[in-house]
């Protein structure tokens, strides 16, 4: 038997030479595969419909359209991730600070470095509405009102260990254990619930063996990331190019008549009470939402044939709109630590943000997890010694991430944004994005400093401590972050945390999103006397994981076996 979506190597061909899945019987069609009521898919009825057309309005179509009503509550998830680890300083969990690299201190350690604008108008700390943020938000600002804006987090510093926690959530787990059964990635638990209904539900441009550092035959398998748990419409699809999805969508059309049963046959001539028992629901959901698709893209010209799939992710309007240029399209590859080249297979930002757009305007797809396409690209290491020219006394600052942040996040998303405030869902009256909750965020921080006390305390000549402090790395990973929820079931300019200006770690908070009481908000210091208050907490990944679900609708327990609880203040109504 095959495997969904998988091509027959022998579909038959038209005398054009294009592949024919129609040229069968319908009888020969009805007969091709043995399959039960239960695991119908939307592709599977869509299919059915293209070759033969829509049944007779009868109980089956009533039936159906009441059970899928019922059950009926569309929802968008998207995560916009910039891997290789964003300064969150200068963003989400802003601190002020003094430019060290321009007046120096007798105490090294004591340092903090910034790039070499900081202070100008442009270069700082601002409050848009109740949101304060660093100087690589500022693109972002008039997004604010629908963002709600978490400045105190803690993750780990690894990129391969903390990308999947961005995928898993936080529990206890190594990377090369097999992933089992009952394990999720946070769009997997998302299209597990709501994707049944949609051809491609969940897309990802992802992909996480892309890391330099990781052995690939240590992650054969289940190991690591694991595209393949939950049932099969919670699958994660690499979308990759808009030429490589493209063609998966066509493979999926000229294959998907071959995988109709005679059960679907069965369904539409002989449905009754019997087929919305709770094991069924799922199919009678695939075949309204299949009915319900192929109406709409017969009444205007797109339903799934061969001409119509070939003209998505070409529209000219669009790709203005979006910014994208042919390179935009294509892959790029990195070689990491001297390792051999990697790539995501991935085109740049505003594409994924584009296909993503015209795969949900389409109804095809609900999940997306859209990356930055260069590996590593924010991970913006840099010397103490590089901080001034090399006669020691030109400052040249700290890395700036202000253009990668515009191209790989503002400048898309707001174009993404705006198209799915004017798109309406299905003739509702409500937009695209009154069903759409999204998160943006990095595995984690960078530093913007460096400890030399150790350094200093070497029993070596003081030649050598130099040489190491000049070579010490004070823009790392670091695992002081933050994190932003965008949407319309969003408490929109909200801010909740915040990062000690004197620690430059995540003050923690309580359970209704204030700060612990007991902490200096601005020091970030425990309060003389006091101790860190027993109901507070500092979010991490598995408190994202859980609150995108929950911005689903979506109760996260027993959702993957992410440990954390959902952040109800961040939802609009709490």
């Amino acid at each position: 038997m095959r495997k969904p979506c998988q091509v027959d190597p022998n579909i038959e061909v038209s005398s054009s030479g294009a592949p024919n899945p129609f040229s069968t019987t319908r009888r020969r069609f009805l007969k091709r595969l043995g399959a039960t009521a239960a695991g119908l898919t939307c592709a599977d009825f869509l299919s059915y419909f293209k070759a033969y057309g829509l049944p007779s309005e009868s109980k089956a179509d009533a039936l159906a359209a009441d059970a899928s009503r019922a059950h009926d509550d569309p929802r968008f998830l998207v995560y916009w991730f910039l891997e290789g680890g964003w300064c969150g300083y200068d963003m989400f969990n802003p601190v002020m600070t003094d430019n060290n690299v321009v007046h120096r201190l007798d105490r090294v350690s004591d340092e903090r470095y910034r790039v070499l604008r900081w202070g100008e108008e442009n270069y700082g700390i601002k409050k848009h509405g109740n949101i304060r943020y660093g100087y690589l938000a500022e693109k972002g600002t008039d997004l604010f009102k629908d963002m709600a804006v978490v400045s105190s987090m803690h993750t780990g510093t690894g990129h391969s260990r903390d990308r999947l926690k961005v995928h898993m959530g936080d529990y206890r787990f190594r990377q090369t254990d097999e992933r089992e059964e009952d394990e999720r990635s946070v769009m997997q638990a998302f299209a597990e619930v709501y994707g049944q209904s949609y051809v491609l539900p969940s897309l990802s441009w992802h992909w996480w063996l892309s890391d330099g550092e990781l052995n690939e035959v240590q992650y054969t398998g289940r190991r690591g990331y694991y595209h393949a748990l939950g049932p099969a419409h919670a699958h994660t699809i690499y979308a990759g190019t808009p030429a490589k999805l493209k063609q998966l969508l066509l493979r999926m059309r000229q294959d998907a008549g071959d995988a109709v049963s005679h059960e679907i046959q069965s369904f539409l001539e002989d449905a009754h009470s019997g087929f919305l028992k709770d094991d069924n629901i799922a199919a009678v959901k695939s075949y309204h939402s299949a009915r319900e698709i192929y109406l709409k893209m017969s009444e205007r010209g797109q339903s799934l044939d061969e001409s119509v799939l070939s003209r998505l992710f070409a529209d000219r309007t669009l790709k203005e709109e979006f910014g994208v240029r042919h390179e935009d399209e294509l892959i790029t590859y990195r070689s990491v630590n001297g390792n051999k080249a990697r790539s995501k297979f991935s085109p740049a930002a505003n594409v994924q943000a584009m296909m993503s757009y015209e795969m949900m305007r389409a109804g095809l797809s609900c999940g997306f997890f859209i990356e930055s396409r260069d590996v590593r690209r924010f991970d913006s290491h840099n010397s103490r010694k590089n901080l001034w020219k090399k006669n020691g006394d030109t400052p040249v600052g700290n890395k700036d991430q202000t253009d990668m942040m515009s191209q790989d996040l503002w400048d898309p998303l707001h174009v993404l944004v705006h198209r799915l405030k004017t798109t309406e869902y299905k003739q509702t009256g409500r937009s695209l994005f009154d069903c759409t909750n999204m998160v943006i965020n990095s595995e984690f921080g960078r530093s913007i400093h460096g400890d030399v006390d150790g350094i200093l305390e070497m029993d070596i000549p003081a030649e050598e401590k130099n040489q190491k402090i000049d070579g010490q790395d004070i823009s790392a990973h670091w695992k002081v972050t933050s994190c932003a929820f965008l949407g319309a079931d969003v408490k929109g300019n909200s801010q909740f945390g915040t990062v000690g200006e004197k620690t430059l770690h995540a003050v923690p908070m309580m359970p209704d999103g204030s700060l612990d009481p007991h902490y200096d908000p601005v020091t970030g210091q425990l309060r003389e006397g006091q101790k860190r208050h027993p109901e507070s907490f500092i979010p991490n990944h598995g408190d994202v994981y859980a609150t995108a679900l929950r911005l689903a609708g979506i109760s996260p327990e027993g959702k993957g076996r992410n440990e954390r609880p959902p952040m109800e203040f961040v939802l609009k109504r709490s």
